[in-house]
C-alpha cells in the first residue's frame, strides 16, 4: 500500500496530466466556499481548499486529497474484507482487485467527488458492521457520522439507507436491530450533518434536486431502452475491464446465493445488500436516461470483497482440479489485464515506443492535455490588455472557464454565460457579471463561429489569433481553440434556461 501511495504522489507531482475539466470546476468552487452547490455537496471543495491553501493551487496540491483518501479506501477495504471474510488472504486479494480497477485507479489521482464518495461509503459499511455486534448505539452514531459525510460527498450515498435496511429485514442475526434506536440513531445524524445542503438549496430554488431529477431523466428525450441499457453495461466493462468484470460478478453472484438462498452466511448476505441493489437501481434508469459509468462506483469496493470471497471459499478437496485452476486462472488474469489497462491509462504514449498507437476513441486522458497550453495563450493576452483596463475572462462552457481560470497564473475573474443552448451550471449560480459593464473581456471558445450573443454585449471583438491545436506529449489535443479580445462589455442579453 504504500509503494502505490508513493507512485500515486509520484505520479501527481510528474505533470503528466493537466486537471480534468471537472477537477477544475470543483477548484473553482474551492475559491467560493460555500454550504452547498448545484450540483453536489461542499465536501470536495472544503478539501480541495483544504489543500491548496495548504500547498498553492497546483495540480498537485488539487489531486492531493484523492491520493490520500483512495489511500485510506484501501486500508477500510482490507479491515472489511478481513472482518467479513475472516482471512488476511481474503483482505489482500480484495485491495488488490480494487487496485486492479482502472475506475479505482483515475479515482486515485484525480479529485472528484468519487473519492471521498466511495471513502465515506466504505467507511460507513465498516462502522455498520462493527455496531452489528456491538451494545449501545456509540458505533450507529459513528455510522450516521460516515453517512452524513457521505451525503455532503455526493448524493448517490443516500442508496446506502435502503440497503441497510433491506439487509436488516432480510438477515436473521440481526433483524432485532429494526426494533431497536440504532439505525435510526445513524439516519438522524447522517440527516443533521446533510442540513447545510438542504438549508442552501431552500434558499437556491431547490436547484441541486431539479438536477438530480433531470439527471434521472424527468425532462429528457427518451431514449432506446436497449441501447441505452446495453450502453451502460458497456461502460461497465470498460472501466472496469473484462476479465475482472467477470471475476466480480462471480463473486456477487456467489455471495448472493449463499446470502438468499442458502441464509448459512450472514457476510455474504452484507455484501450481496451493500453492492447489487446499487448496481440493479442503475440498470433500471438506463432503460429510459443515460447512466454515467462512474455511477455505480461504491458498488464495485464491495464487489471486489465479494470476489475475493468466493475466491477464498473454494479448495482443491471440495471442487474438481479443472474447476480449482480455472477460478484460479480468471482471478490471475483479473488481476493482470486490469494492470495493465490501467498502466496502459497512465502511460498511453508508453505504446507508440512498442509500434502501437492508442485509438483517439479509446485515449481517455485526451481530456487531461492541452489546457496548460491554453492557459499559456490566454495569460499572454490578458497580461496586455490588463495593463490598461480591467479584463475579466469567460467561456461558454464551464469546463473551458474553469481550465482557463486554473492556468492563467493571475486566476483572474471568470465567468461561464449562457447562449441558450446548455443545461444550468455553477457559474449560473454566482452570476456577477452586472459588475464588470464597461471592462474588457477574453472570451475563449472551441465554436467555429462567434457566437451573435458575444457581439452585440460588446463595442468591438475581435479574433485573436488563428485556432491552433496545443500539443502535449507528442500527441496534439483534439480541440482547437479560438480567442477573442473583446472590448467594451455591455452586459449579456437575457436567454431561456434549458435545463438543470
Amino acid at each position: 500500500m504504500c509503494c502505490i501511495t508513493a507512485f500515486h504522489l509520484w505520479f501527481i507531482g510528474s505533470g503528466r496530466f493537466n486537471l480534468a475539466p471537472d477537477e477544475a470546476h470543483y477548484w473553482t468552487w474551492s475559491k467560493r466556499l460555500d454550504w452547498s452547490y448545484y450540483s453536489k455537496g461542499p465536501a470536495v471543495a472544503y478539501l480541495i481548499a483544504l489543500s491548496t491553501r495548504m500547498g498553492g493551487d497546483t495540480e498537485f496540491f488539487v489531486r492531493l486529497p484523492a491520493v490520500l483518501l483512495s489511500t485510506g479506501t484501501v486500508l477500510l477495504t482490507f479491515l472489511l474484507a478481513v472482518r467479513l471474510c475472516r482471512s488476511s488472504l481474503a483482505g489482500l486479494n480484495a485491495v488488490l482487485l480494487l487496485a486492479a480497477m482502472p475506475l479505482a485507479e483515475a479515482g486515485s489521482i484525480l479529485m472528484t467527488i468519487d473519492a471521498p464518495l466511495v471513502f465515506f461509503w466504505t467507511l460507513t459499511l465498516l462502522l455498520i458492521c462493527r455496531a452489528l455486534t456491538a451494545e449501545g448505539n456509540g458505533w450507529w452514531l459513528a455510522a450516521g457520522t460516515g453517512l452524513g459525510l457521505g451525503l455532503l460527498s455526493k448524493y448517490t450515498m443516500a442508496f446506502i439507507v435502503p440497503q441497510t435496511f433491506l439487509y436488516l429485514i432480510l438477515s436473521r442475526q440481526h433483524r432485532f436491530w429494526l426494533r431497536r434506536p440504532g439505525p435510526y440513531v445513524a439516519l438522524g445524524v447522517g440527516l443533521l450533518l446533510f442540513s447545510p445542503v438542504i438549508y442552501w438549496n431552500a434558499t437556491h430554488n431547490v436547484v441541486s434536486l431539479r438536477h438530480l431529477l433531470e439527471q434521472l431523466g424527468g425532462g429528457q428525450d427518451a431514449v432506446i431502452p436497449l441501447k441505452s441499457l446495453g450502453q451502460f453495461a458497456a461502460s461497465q466493462v470498460g472501466v472496469v475491464t473484462p476479465v475482472l468484470f467477470v471475476v466480480l460478478l462471480s463473486g456477487l453472484w456467489e455471495v448472493g446465493r449463499i446470502g438468499l438462498m442458502r441464509r448459512s452466511d450472514d457476510a455474504a448476505l452484507f455484501l450481496f445488500c451493500a453492492a447489487v441493489p446499487l448496481l440493479v437501481t442503475c440498470l433500471i434508469i438506463s432503460l429510459w436516461t443515460k447512466v454515467q459509468g462512474n455511477w455505480a462506483a461504491p458498488a464495485y469496493v464491495v464487489a471486489a470483497i465479494a470476489a475475493a470471497k468466493w475466491h477464498a471459499s473454494v479448495s482443491a478437496d471440495r471442487i474438481s482440479i479443472w474447476r480449482w485452476t480455472r477460478r484460479r486462472v480468471l482471478f490471475a488474469g483479473a488481476l493482470a489485464t486490469g494492470f495493465l489497462v490501467s498502466a496502459i491509462g497512465h502511460f498511453p504514449h508508453a505504446l507508440a515506443s512498442v509500434g502501437l498507437q492508442l485509438p483517439a476513441k479509446l485515449d481517455l486522458t485526451k481530456r487531461l492535455r492541452g489546457w496548460a497550453e491554453l492557459g499559456t495563450r490566454v495569460s499572454a493576452v490578458h497580461y496586455e490588455m490588463s495593463r490598461r483596463r480591467p479584463v475579466f475572462v469567460f467561456g461558454d462552457r464551464y469546463q473551458v472557464a474553469s481550465e482557463v481560470m486554473f492556468y492563467v497564473p493571475d486566476h483572474p475573474k471568470t465567468y461561464n454565460i449562457q447562449l441558450g443552448q446548455r443545461r444550468m451550471n455553477q457559474f449560473d449560480v454566482w452570476g456577477g457579471t452586472e459588475e464588470v459593464r464597461g471592462w474588457d473581456a477574453i472570451f475563449v471558445t472551441d465554436r467555429p463561429d462567434l457566437p451573435d450573443a458575444v457581439v452585440r454585449s460588446f463595442d468591438v471583438v475581435q479574433p485573436e489569433s488563428p485556432n491552433a491545436h496545443s500539443e502535449v506529449g507528442g500527441s496534439s489535443s483534439l480541440n482547437p481553440w479560438s480567442i477573442f479580445r473583446c472590448y467594451g462589455f455591455r452586459g449579456f442579453p437575457p436567454v431561456q434556461q434549458l435545463g438543470y
